[in-house]
């Protein structure tokens, strides 16, 4: 990766911190700050209004930032701990992600430091994680990492990033039921849907491993997420699925047929 002016990265951040101000509205940043708890500053600004900020900011200087620019000012929105800045330096990433490779992987670790905060998971779990993980998958080992930390966020960021490698033709199932291993006592609701919509996602790439998987698994994993990660099976084998949670759960029989 090329590098990149570091007075250049400066600069557009402090026109980036500009833009951002001006749409800041500080009844919604107490609000925001009383609905959730997050280790990163906020100057208030809604997600509709952070997006339009990058557009116009990666509008404007299309002509001067590149891959290496790009990569550069994420390291740096990352190390002001400022939440809008981080969303705004991860939609310009990502229209680079053509040209992403096995370099931005240890910016990747650095970035999800700030992931503690479930927008920016969110954010960098869909735009640079995943399409990232999606043309290296041998790196599955930092997002295996990242799903057994006791962060919310950074497991969220793990479920999205592993969903790189069952999404748009790619069909690493393997992995991403490796990873869903640590996941499947999820009670969070956050987790719950987000692991039950991955491994939705990986049935259709290999419905037979998902199967074996969740029939192993349904002995200790969260009956919410088994059944409704088990919902792209085949009828007769996601009515056994249910049959045998309701069994362990000691649940009248009849009521498996009535869910079928």
């Amino acid at each position: 990766m090329a590098k990149t002016n570091p007075s250049a990265v400066a600069s557009l951040l402090k026109e980036i911190r500009s833009a951002l101000e001006a749409k800041a509205d500080e009844k919604f940043r107490l609000a925001d700050s009383a609905r959730r708890k997050s280790p990163l500053k906020s100057l208030g600004v809604r997600s509709s209004a952070v997006r339009g900020v990058a557009r116009e900011i990666g509008t404007k200087g299309r002509s001067e930032l590149d891959y290496a620019g790009a990569v550069a000012l994420l390291d740096a929105a990352v190390s002001r701990k400022m939440r809008e800045e981080i969303l705004v330096a991860i939609e310009i990433l990502e229209r680079f992600r053509r040209e992403f490779n096995g370099s931005i992987f240890p910016h990747l670790e650095k970035w999800s430091a700030a992931a503690d905060d479930i927008d920016v998971a969110e954010a960098l779990g869909v735009q640079v994680a995943a399409p990232a993980l999606a043309r290296e998958p041998s790196r599955m080992a930092l997002v295996k990492k990242w799903a057994r930390l006791k962060s919310l966020g950074k497991r969220r960021l793990a479920v999205l990033a592993a969903s790189g490698l069952v999404t748009d033709g790619r069909r690493e199932a393997g992995p991403v039921l490796e990873m869903c291993e640590h996941l499947l006592g999820e009670e969070n609701p956050v987790l719950v849907s987000a692991v039950a919509g991955l491994l939705r996602d990986t049935t259709k790439v290999d419905a037979k491993a998902v199967q074996d998987f969740l029939f192993r698994r349904s002995i200790d994993g969260n009956p919410e997420i088994l059944r409704a990660g088990s919902e792209n099976l085949d009828a007769a084998r996601r009515a056994a699925l249910i049959a045998k949670l309701e069994a362990q759960a000691g649940v009248p029989t009849q009521l498996a047929g009535a869910e079928r």
